[in-house]
Parts: C-alpha cells; structure tokens; sequence
C-alpha cells in the first residue's frame, strides 16, 4: 500500500461495513424490544421484521410443529400436490391470524414444518389442525360499499349525531338492563381517541346488552376528528381497494371494534385478500386488498373437483394465464344458476375468510368448467389453482412431533447465550492484545467487523437463529481468530530470519493463505452438511458455522492486512509490534515421531475404555433419538425438587418418566421424560398431580417426538459423520498431491480416533445426546481437522524445501514450528467453550462441555497420532497415491 493512499480495498471494506452496519439496524431495532412491545412493532412495521435476523423458538418462545400426510390409500404422485395445498392453507390461515415472524416449510415429500412464535401448543395445534373451508362469495355492490365506508366514516371521525354508538351503560346491579343517552351516562363512557380506536389503549368499559342493540340510538358529540375515517386507509378507494401494508393490522383492529361492527349491515362483511399483491401491474409498491363481501355464500369447495394453471395459447388474450376450473355433481348446475344471476360482478373465492382471487363472471357458464383470467404471473395461476384443489383435501395431516418453548424461558436463553459469549470473547480479545500487542489489538478488531458482517449476512438472508445457533455464532468467531494466528506466527519466522516488518508481513500472508484456506474449507464442508442433514436448531447451527467462517477469510485476510498496510506505510516503520510470545513454546523441541509408539498405546488405551463405557453404560438419548414427550418444570425457589417430582407422579400413577436437574441455568429448572403417551389429558393429569402434592412449579417448555422422526435422526446423525469424514479425505487428497491420500486417511484416522473418545466422554458424564450434541460432534470434527491440516499443510511446505529423504525429521520439525500456533488457537477457543459449558443455560451447557473436551482431544491426535500415520503410509506407499 502507497504511503496516504485510500485504494479500493480500503473502500471495498468501508462500504462492507456500512453496509453490514445498516443490514443489522432492523434486526437491533426488533430485538431490543420484549414481549407485547416487540409483538405490536413487529405488526406495525412488517417491513422491518422481514429485515431482521429471525429467533427459533427456543429464543422467542412459541411453537414447532411438524405435519406429516396420511399416506393410506394415496397414490404416490397425489401426495405432493397435497403437500402443496396443505402448504397454502396453512400459510393462509397463520397470515390471517397476524402471527409475527412465522416460518412454515416443506419437509421432503410428504411433511411441512410450522414454527409460531409466541403462540402456545393448543392454539398451534388448533390453527394448522383445523379443516380447510373454501366458499365462492359475491362482492358487494358499489353502491352498498360506499354506504358502509361512509356510516364508518362518519363514526370514526364524529361527525354526525344520529349513529348507533357503541356505548351505554350497564348496571351492574339492576336485574333489567337499560339503554342510557350519553348525556345520562357521562360516568361511563367517554370519547374514543385514535389510539383506542386501533387498539393502541383501553377503551371505556362499556357495552350494550343484546336487547338493547337493535333499538337504541345514542347521541354522539360532534368533534372536528377525533379519529382516521376508514377510507383515509385506502391507497385506491373501491371494493378489493388496497391498504398498505404498515396499516393493515390498524384496519384489522378498528374494523374489529363494537361500535363498528353494529354498524357493518348483517348480510355482508369485511374480508381482506390473501398476502400481498403489486398496487399495479410491473409496481414494486406492495399492499393488501380489502374487500366488502356478501355474508352468505354461493357456493362451497366442496363442488370443486379440479383446478390446473394454463397459458392461453390462441385469441385475443393468447399468452395470458389462466386457471382452468371444473365442478363435479351438481356443482355445474349450481354454478350455472350463480354465474346466470351475477354477470358482470366480481366472485370471491375465498379460503379460511381471506379473499384467494375475486374475477369478474363475464356470462352464465352452464357446463361446469370456468376459466379464471387476469392473473399476472403463472406463479400466481399455480397458488390459485392449488386452493382452489384444496377444497377438499384427499388425504388429513397428522401431527408427528411438536416442541412448545414458554416465552419467559426464551428470555432467559437469550441472557445467558449473549450473555456468556460476551464473556467469553471478550476474555479472547484480552488475551489477544496481551500476546500479540498491536497485533492483537488489530485481530480483535476484525473479530469485531467479522461478528458485524456475519449478523449482516444472516439477516440479508433472513436466517434463524437458535440456541445452538448462538453457540455456533460465538464459537465461529472466536474459531476465527485461528486465521490471525497462523498469520502472526508466520510473520514472526519472517521477521527472525530478518526480514523487513513490511516484507514479514507480505510473506507472512503470502504463506499462511493456503493453510487457512484448506482449514477453514473443511470446517465449511461440516457446516453444509449440519444445514442440509440437520433440522430445526442444528439446521440453524449449521448456516450459522457456515457464514461465520466464510466471513472470517474475509475479516482475516482484507480487514487485518490493510490496517497493517496503512500502519507500516505511514511511518515508514521497520518493526512491528506482534509481541514476542512464549519461549517454551516458540522454541518447542516435542519428540512427537521419536515417541509415537507411546502415543498409540496411550490413544489405544483411552479408545478401549471409551468402546466399554459404550458397551456398559450406554447414551442418554434424548426424545430426539427415541420419541416420546419432554417438559421443562421451573420452581421460584432455590430447593431441591427433583425427588418431590418424582414422587408425584408416582403417586398419580404416572410411570415410565425420568425427572433430572437441569444445570447451568440461572432457574430452578427440571426436565420429566417419558415414552410417546397418546394421552390427551397427560399434560393435565401431571398439572393436577404437581397440584395435589404441594408441588408449586409452571411447565415452562414442552417436546412431543414421534418414533418415525427419532428413527430419522438417528439415521441422519450417523450419516452426518460418515459423510463428513468422507468428505474431508477427498478434500484433502485432491488438495495434498502426492501423497495427498495419506493425508487424507491421516486426517480421518484422527477424526474417528477423536469421535469415539469423545462419544465415550459423552457416555461416561451421562450427557443427554440430543440433535445439538451431534452439532457439537461435527464441530468438534471441523475443529480437529482445522488443526490438522494447518500441521499438513507445514510438512508439505518443508518437504518441498528439504526433500523427503528424511520425512521423519522434516515431520517433527513441522509439528514444532506449529506448536505455538497450535496452543493460542487451542486456548482462544477453549476460553469461548469453557465460558459456554459454565454460564451456557443448560440448553447449551453439554454443546460447551464437548467442544472443551473436543478441543482438547482434537489438538492431541492433531499433533500427536495424525503426523505419525503420514510418516507410516509414506513408508508403506513410498511412490505415494
């Protein structure tokens, strides 16, 4: 870099971080917020949270369902067009519920995954369970719309003196109810504001009794406005008008009000149109239509026995799409009757009370068979004709597993997972700035940019983030401070063989580039495969692990040695600060070749005693392996409970459930688990049974699994590994040339050495082994091969240099040179882990307690088992594979 000179890295980074730092506002802004505050912005500024990072539910509280088709009597290429009704009405049904942030998925091909934040079990279970009801209605005449929007109009605004009012008091004491004037009942009702109107504040409790609702008249006060007309929302004033999106949920609430309603005549009604549509054709400027329907309906789903999206191949409207539509039974002759007495009029088909599409009946259509025009793309054609076939679903979805997660204990994972990584980071940036000196202070400045840019990403691709997925983000960016390391450390050779501090820096990163490229390649390869294998929270640890590495090559190659540029050309400086490190390991002499007979015995040792406690003692497998129903209970006290529960429910005669403290959390926590009960009233049955024995505790989190998901999980889990290891030796024999098999095999005899010592860890502590602990065994295996191949890729470079007539020597000569690296990386991450396993919550405490241990095994048979297996294939295939 030119002395003062402002390149265009510089102003690439500035504007990654400007950009970064505008991508993450909306996400700040949504989640600084709580409970019903962060509930009503979200509502009213959708905008904002479609921009945001996304909670799993394990941070926002809510539900997870996961639906999967009755397959009996359906033919196999039936099931995915029910998939995709399903979908739809579900989507359908949740958009018109107002749920904040919902994700809803297809799951292969038969199953669909709904997460509902803040929602309870029941109401989850009601919302997607409850059956499809699709009618064919009649919109309004003009002249009706415009006599309603008026009357409601004048309401809301005061200006008239002769409506029905909303209010009138109610003697709580008298036996008869009363209509009262307002000018008699000045203690009961006041003038509503704007803010009460939507809903933003409470409104005098007031009512009207059923006999008094037809026949009495209450004055109301004229005012100037004291309220926002109804036809001040329309962005284009009709019938199927369009409100903007920021103000649907206000027209939601003001058209749900009392004194509205009582205004609405009985035979129609307000519905809205379903998702958003473009205000005009080619616009960017999306709302949602509002359209005033007659109550009784023409025609029901029932009568719809086909409906396919075509594009019209000839005549005036050639290349428009279309849906065609056929009725069956007598649907044809009701049709006929409907579309003879409604020619010029607009048909709403109309699913869950949300408007689908609302065409125009252009003449009597006497043979069943319609066909629906105007539509704008042949995506819109497909979701119409998908809605129009759900009519009558072909076959029910079943519920096969549900996860329930109370609001307060998402709070509180949220605390102790920022909370501790925070903590842990921040004990990495010390350490940092005392070994490295402006070095250090330099790497922890590009951790932080690389947090900044990480949170930028997942929130550009609008990405959830869980538990695990906290764990994962705090890990990886203190994982990236290994790319600094290896950097360091190699300027530091550079600058004792005396080079210049601006050519040790060149060289440094010059030589570093290929190690941290092939490191953290292979921990991205484990990331994909958590993404893709995993669901739910691991799915999310995995994109997680993915993004935060790629933007740590990003971080640690631009961001660092440009701030290092602009130090060195600014005072012409000849040495740099990067500290000096440790002697005992700068200079270490380790005879790991010379020893590695005893290494094998010690590692053969520890594989036996963890292939027994395998054997012996078995895994805790959570209800994610097994199947079956966990709840969390809290107590407010600091007592011991776990002996009370269980005696409780023996007593009620509840048998087969397992009680066990939940640690590493700031509550009185407890985890009951049982096989799959197909007892509805379990849950009421426990309750009752915690209430019968003084047991004073609140069911904060509830899990039901199914067998057929804990079949898959453990088939998933087992392929996960499989597929990494297999994974990581084609990476690396490709990458390592001649010998790049022995790398390879090198590489994955040291993964299953450290799987299994890892799983007998986890056998013998009694760790529950659950979807996030397989996360934390494949990031254990990311994290060893990083380490491993950073070694490899030493020996390869000084076997290039000094040949390998004496591979051995050049081995542990390489292993010695990588020590340092090997022990600060080693250590910055085990302060994150340490600090995740003791303050992690206990959602994450086993997740930290393995990756310490990971840690540690993984940088001994990096250094210690997997360098000495080189040295035996290259002698057992010396012209190499």
């Amino acid at each position: 870099m030119n002395k003062k000179k402002f390149g265009m890295r510089e102003l690439i980074i500035l504007l990654v971080i400007v950009l970064s730092a505008y991508t993450v506002w909306p996400s700040i802004q949504v989640h600084t917020k709580k409970g019903e505050e962060k509930q009503t912005f979200l509502k009213e500024n959708p905008k904002m949270g479609a921009k945001s990072i996304n909670f799993g539910l394990d941070l926002a509280g809510g539900t997870a369902i996961t639906l999967e088709i009755d397959k009996t009597n359906i033919k196999g290429d039936d099931i995915k067009d029910i998939q995709e009704q399903s979908l739809e009405i579900i989507r359908n049904r949740v958009d018109q519920y107002g749920l904040s942030e919902p994700q809803i998925s297809p799951s292969g091909d038969d199953r669909i995954v709904v997460e509902l934040a803040g929602v309870d079990d029941s109401t989850a279970k009601a919302l997607v369970g409850s059956t499809a009801k699709l009618e064919f209605k009649i919109l309004a005449e003009a002249e009706k719309f415009t006599q309603v929007v008026g009357l409601i109009d004048q309401y809301l605004t005061r200006q008239t003196t002769d409506i029905v009012a909303d209010s009138a008091a109610t003697d709580s004491t008298a036996k008869d109810s009363t209509v009262a004037k307002a000018d008699s009942a000045k203690d009961t009702t006041k003038t509503l504001s704007d803010d009460e109107l939507l809903g933003k504040a409470p409104a005098a409790e007031v009512a009207a009794t059923d006999s008094a609702k037809d026949s009495a008249a209450v004055e109301a006060q004229p005012a100037s406005e004291v309220g926002v007309a109804l036809s001040a929302y329309y962005m284009s004033f009709g019938n199927g008008g369009f409100i903007a999106e920021e103000n649907v949920e206000k027209v939601k609430k003001l058209l749900a009000t009392d004194g509205v309603q009582k205004l609405i005549p009985r035979d129609v009604a307000f519905a809205f149109g379903s998702g958003l549509e473009p205000v005009q054709r080619d616009s960017k400027i999306k709302a949602k239509r509002l359209y005033l329907l007659k109550r009784r309906a023409e025609m029901a789903g029932d009568d719809v026995v086909d409906a396919r999206p075509y594009r019209v191949s000839d005549g005036v409207s050639a290349g428009e799409v279309a849906v065609s539509l056929k009725f069956g039974g007598i649907g044809p002759k009701k049709f006929s009757a409907v579309t003879a007495a409604n020619i010029g009029k607009q048909m709403a088909i109309v699913l869950d009370n949300q408007v689908i599409s609302a065409p125009v009946i252009r003449d009597r259509i006497p043979n069943g068979e319609a066909q629906i025009t105007g539509l704008d793309d042949m995506a819109e054609a497909n979701r119409l004709s998908v809605v129009l076939r759900a009519g009558a679903l072909k076959a029910p979805m079943k519920i096969i597993e549900s996860r329930s997660v109370g609001a307060t204990l998402g709070e509180e994972n949220i605390v102790q997972g920022f909370g501790s990584g925070a903590i842990g980071l921040i004990l990495c940036l010390v350490f940092m700035v005392a070994y490295y000196r402006l070095g250090g202070l330099i790497a922890s400045f590009g951790m932080v940019i690389n947090t900044l840019v990480t949170a930028a990403v997942m929130s550009v691709f609008n990405a959830t983030l869980t538990l695990p997925g906290i764990a994962g983000f705090i890990l990886v960016v203190g994982m990236s401070l290994d790319a600094n390391v290896i950097i360091y450390e190699r300027i530091r050779e550079e600058l004792k063989n005396g080079l210049t501090a601006r050519a040790a820096v060149a060289k440094g990163y010059e030589r570093a580039f290929g190690a941290i490229l092939d490191s953290n390649l292979t921990t991205v390869l484990t990331g994909l495969i958590l993404y893709k294998i995993g669901t739910g929270s691991v799915k999310g640890f995995g994109l997680t692990l993915t993004i935060g590495i790629l933007t740590s090559l990003f971080c640690a190659i631009t961001v660092t040695r440009s701030i290092l540029d602009w130090k060195l050309a600014k005072r012409d400086a000849t040495t740099l600060s990067i500290g000096g490190g440790f002697k005992a390991i700068n200079e270490a002499n380790l005879q790991i070749i010379p020893n590695r007979r005893r290494f094998g015995l010690i590692s053969l040792i520890l594989i036996v005693a963890s292939i027994a406690f395998i054997a012996v003692k078995g895994f805790d497998f959570s209800i994610d392996f097994t199947g079956g129903q966990v709840y969390t209970v809290q107590y407010q006290d600091d007592a011991k409970h776990e002996k009370d529960l269980s005696k409780a429910l023996s007593a009620a005669g509840i048998s087969g459930t397992k009680v066990r403290t939940l640690g590493g959390t700031s509550a009185n926590s407890y985890q009951i688990s049982m096989r799959a009960s197909d007892d509805a009233q379990f849950e009421v049955k426990m309750a009752q049974a915690f209430e019968k024995a003084g047991q004073k505790c609140e069911i904060v989190a509830k899990d039901n699994v199914g067998p057929t998901i804990g079949k898959e999980l453990r088939f998933n889990a087992i392929l996960s590994v499989i597929l990494a290891w297999l994974g990581i030796l084609i990476y690396v024999w490709f990458r390592f040339g001649k010998f790049g098999l022995g790398f390879g095999v090198a590489a994955v005899l040291g993964l299953v050495h450290d799987t299994v010592i890892t799983l007998g860890f986890i056998s013998a502590f009694g760790l529950s082994f659950d979807g996030a602990l397989i996360a934390s065994l494949l990031t254990m295996i990311g994290y060893s091969v990083n380490d491993t191949i950073v070694n490899f890729d030493r020996i390869r470079e000084n076997t290039a240099v000094y040949g390998s007539s004496n591979f051995a020597e050049t081995i542990n000569k390489s292993m010695n040179q990588c020590f340092s690296r090997t022990m600060v990386t080693s250590l910055t991450t085990l302060f994150v882990c340490v600090i995740l396993a003791v303050m992690g919550g206990s959602s994450i405490r086993d997740f930290g307690l393995v990756q310490c241990f990971g840690i540690l095994i993984g940088t001994y048979s990096s250094v210690c088992i997997c360098s000495p297996i080189v040295l035996w294939w290259s002698k057992r295939f010396k012209k190499g594979v």
